[in-house]
């Protein structure tokens, strides 16, 4: 058997998501991020610096309706940390992966009818 990769050590499916989330952090102004994929564990982040690993903040994220894309976005606040932190040269940012802590149940079912298509 072959060493595992990055995908096998995944315990959940993750879809492309290009969207700009809000990075909140107490006394400070909001940090703007793209994300880059999602699953119901965490979200994938495009940030022009490295944050520190275990870093937690909140996340503001609008969530599109794949099953009705003219309806606006719901927006949802979900404590995350921070997991990993590496620098892509292709994207010129570091790419962050963040852990979704206690996320809400609406908005794991708005993650997983996403996924879902």
């Amino acid at each position: 058997m072959g060493p595992i990769t990055s995908r096998e050590q995944r315990a959940h499916d993750r879809r492309p998501l290009r969207i700009q989330v809000q990075l909140l952090l107490p006394g400070r102004p909001p940090l703007v991020m793209r994300t880059t994929d999602i699953s119901v564990s965490g979200v994938g982040l495009l940030s022009a610096t490295a944050p520190p690993d275990g870093l937690r903040v909140v996340l503001r994220i609008p969530m599109p309706n794949r099953r009705a894309p003219t309806t606006p976005p719901t927006v949802f606040d979900v404590q995350a940390q921070v997991r990993h932190s590496v620098f892509s040269s292709r994207e010129d940012a570091y790419r962050v992966g963040m852990q979704f802590l206690q996320p809400s149940d609406p908005l794991l079912v708005a993650i997983g009818n996403y996924i879902a298509g």
